[in-house]
This record gives structure tokens, C-alpha cells and sequence, in this order.
């Protein structure tokens, strides 16, 4: 049967062996064009291989082909490498540096590892803090101070003698223990909140550590939980002076909160962290960097750490510049095998220990319940010591618990109170 053509004509319909034939006209054109595309891609092969390069400073004549090619593949290795720094960090993971600030020149990645932060716009990606095993510690019995030798004076006539002096005893009922506290006043001493604790009562100390870097949540700490707090403000957060002279206007007592080496190399403690690697001499830096960042704080205790504190040789040379400042240590125990206690007690340093960790979880409930072994430990000791961080669920949870744990009988004190009642009873054992 014929078949009409566009026009309306007939038009017989080809044979099979017509149609082959066409098959192997149309292959044949193909593969005449692609013998022409490679023929013309050859003679560029050709032409670029006999082509170099020559580079006057080196006295080097390289072939233009092997250099073109070395350039496209270095050109996709950063680019396989920087789309998986974005698959990894995000967009923004440009490490930050301190350098402008009048720093040391130590540069940290900031977007890594989001361990107890929470979700806010205007916050760095870093973590809040390593999520400690040892929740509640106990502390061991300090050990009874040698006694100083009493001096045996000539007998002196009853009427020339001078009059007795009060008896230690006496002291004890001072509405301060600074006080009683002998010898010039240290730079702590001055920095502490004038606060006189009611007597008789259980002193707890409410440490809130990362202060400053969210700015938000760190103001509402200040600003809307009752005080005194002990406010721990972090070395690389911004406007410091500022910051904390807000928190201490609100009654509230300042520390320093420096960043130290984690156990895990996962989780990143922010800008100029102190590590074990680090010669003592960058970490002495490093440290008086941090130290210098704001004035009249009380102490210095330890981001993360639970690797640096177990450093002895980097610990001591903290420690040292923390006693030439005339301020104390207080050890966060990120890490049972923390040598905090035992080098301050070498050189000298006074220090204090962190009992409980506050919120290892986000939770009211747990929060709350961490407080309640807070009280247990003031109860049965005279006195404790909790840290937690700038969080919804601490915030919250401390907005009742500070009026609540005052009317249940509890002192709420500023950190210093505690080192001036440490001090003073160690006093009172070496008078015998």
C-alpha cells in the first residue's frame, strides 16, 4: 500500500533493503563527524603537547599540557574540599581570631560541636560545656594545718602587762569574715561584693558560668534572677566592661571564666584555649590575655578543661599568674583527675571546688532537682558550691528557687564569702 507524502502524492514504500541501506548511510555519516571532532581534538593534542611554557625566574621550560592539567585538578581539589567544609561547619565557618582585639595572635574554629548551647541567631556555635560524668562531688576532708609554734615570752609583772586581747572566739560572731582575715587585702578581697551573710544559716554559692558570649540569655540571668550570683564571664565574649558592670550594678559578683583544653579534640572551648601542647610561655600569654580582658572579678575558674586540668606543668604556670594577680581558683572538676587542688595547695593559691553541676541536661525537673542536692551537701558541710550556665531551664527554674531556698533557711552568697569563711576557719585551726 503506498503512503501520501506531505503534498498529497503517493509514494511507494521503501524495501528493507533500502532501509539498511539508509541505516548504514546514516552510521556512516555519524562516524565520519566523530572521526572528524576526534581528528580536530588530536591535532589540539598535538599542538599542545609540542606547546611549553617557559618561566624566567625558575630557568624552567615546562610543557603546557601537564601544567594545564596540574592546574584543573588542584582547581578541584579546594573545590571538593571547601564544599565539605560547608557539608561540615555551614556556610559561615571562617575560624575567628582575636588578633584585632590585642590578643595573641591564636586562631580557634568557632563553628564546631554544639555540646550545651542552645539555638540563638546572635550566638557563636560553640558549646556551653563538656557534659561532666561527675555531677555531684563530695569534697575530701581538708587536712589539719600544722599548728604555729607558740613563742614563750618572759614573764612580765601583772601591773606593766598590756591588757588581754579579745578571744579568737569573739571574732567568730563579726558580721564579716574579711574581718577577721589578717595581712594586707588582696585583689579579691577588694573585688568581693560587700555582703555580710546571715549567721547560722547553710551558704550556698550559685556559679553561672559562659557568661556574656549570649548576650541575651546572660542579661536575663542578671537582670531577672535575685541575687547575689557569681557570674563567670567568658574571655572571648564581647563588650566585657560593659557586660559586666551591668551584672555587678545588678548585685551580682564577677569571675573570669578561661577556656582549657577538652578530652575530646570533637568539641572546640573557643577562642584561646589553653592547651597541654602549648610551651609554658604561650600559655602564661594566653592566660594574662584572658586575665586582662575586664576588671573586678574575684577569681578564675576553668571552660571545660577536663584535659588541661589534669596537666600538672600546665596548670602551675595558670595557677602562678592567677596568684600574681592576688585572685583565687576555682576548680570547675570537668575531670575527676584534676591536679587543681594539688597545685594551688603547692604554691600556695587559695582555691575552692565546684560540688554540683547544675544542668548537664536542659530540663527544669533535673535542674531543680540538682538544686535540692545542692542543699543537702550545705547541710551537712555548712556550706556548697553549684555551677550552671545561662540556659532556659536554669533560668527558670533559679527565677523561685533563690527566694524559695532563702526562706527554707539557706544563705544564697556571692563566691568570695565562701573563700573568706575558708580562710578565716583555717585561721582558727592554726591558732590551735
Amino acid at each position: 500500500m503506498a503512503r501520501k507524502t506531505h503534498k498529497g502524492k503517493p509514494q511507494a514504500k521503501p524495501s528493507k533493503a533500502q532501509a539498511h541501506a539508509k541505516r548504514i548511510a546514516a552510521k556512516h555519516r555519524a562516524r565520519k563527524a566523530a572521526d572528524g571532532v576526534v581528528g580536530k581534538l588530536q591535532s589540539v593534542l598535538d599542538v599542545l603537547l609540542e606547546k611549553h611554557v617557559q618561566i624566567p625566574k625558575l630557568d624552567l621550560n615546562v610543557p603546557l599540557l601537564p601544567l594545564l592539567g596540574g592546574v584543573l585538578l588542584l582547581g578541584a581539589a579546594m573545590g571538593a574540599g571547601y564544599g565539605g567544609a560547608q557539608a561540615l561547619f555551614g556556610k559561615d565557618s571562617t575560624p575567628t581570631s582575636v588578633a584585632n582585639n590585642g590578643g595573641p595572635h591564636t586562631t580557634f574554629d568557632m563553628e564546631h560541636a554544639v555540646i550545651l548551647s542552645e539555638p540563638d541567631q546572635h550566638v557563636p556555635k560553640t558549646a556551653y560545656e563538656e557534659k561532666v560524668a561527675e555531677e555531684v562531688y563530695t569534697p575530701e576532708p581538708e587536712p589539719e594545718p600544722v599548728p604555729v609554734p607558740e613563742v614563750v615570752a618572759e614573764p612580765v609583772p601583772v601591773a606593766e602587762a598590756e591588757p588581754a586581747p579579745e578571744p579568737v572566739a569573739q571574732v567568730a560572731e563579726v558580721e564579716s569574715y574579711e574581718l577577721a582575715l589578717a595581712g594586707p587585702r588582696p585583689l579579691w578581697l577588694k573585688n568581693a561584693l560587700d555582703y555580710a551573710p546571715p549567721k547560722g544559716k547553710p551558704q550556698i554559692a550559685i556559679v553561672i558560668d559562659d557568661m556574656g558570649v549570649d548576650r541575651r540569655r546572660s542579661k536575663i540571668m542578671w537582670d531577672r534572677v535575685p541575687g547575689p550570683l557569681t557570674l563567670s564571664f567568658m574571655t572571648y565574649a564581647k563588650d566585657l566592661p560593659q557586660q559586666t558592670q551591668a551584672a555587678r550594678a545588678q548585685g551580682h559578683e564577677l569571675m573570669l571564666h578561661m577556656s582549657m583544653e577538652p578530652s575530646s579534640r570533637s568539641i572546640d572551648a573557643g577562642e584561646n584555649v589553653l592547651l597541654t601542647a602549648m610551651p609554658s610561655g604561650e600559655i602564661r600569654s594566653l592566660a594574662n590575655w584572658g586575665m586582662s580582658r575586664f576588671d573586678g572579678f574575684v577569681a578564675v575558674n576553668n571552660h571545660m578543661g577536663s584535659r588541661f586540668t589534669e596537666d600538672a606543668r600546665g596548670m602551675r604556670v595558670v595557677l602562678e599568674e592567677i596568684q600574681k594577680r592576688g585572685l583565687f581558683f576555682l576548680d570547675s572538676r570537668t575531670s575527676s583527675r584534676t591536679v587543681g587542688r594539688t597545685v594551688a595547695r603547692e604554691i600556695g593559691l587559695p582555691f575552692l571546688e565546684r560540688n554540683v553541676f547544675l544542668d548537664n541536661a536542659n530540663d527544669p525537673a533535673k535542674v531543680l532537682a540538682q538544686l535540692y542536692e545542692t542543699e543537702r551537701l550545705a547541710k551537712k558541710y555548712g556550706h556548697a558550691i553549684a555551677i550552671g550556665h545561662p540556659r532556659d531551664a536554669t533560668i527558670k527554674v533559679l527565677k523561685t528557687w533563690v527566694q524559695d531556698a532563702k526562706e527554707r533557711g539557706f544563705a544564697i552568697v556571692p563566691i568570695s564569702t565562701l573563700m573568706k569563711k575558708r580562710l578565716f576557719l583555717r585561721q582558727q585551726k592554726l591558732k590551735g
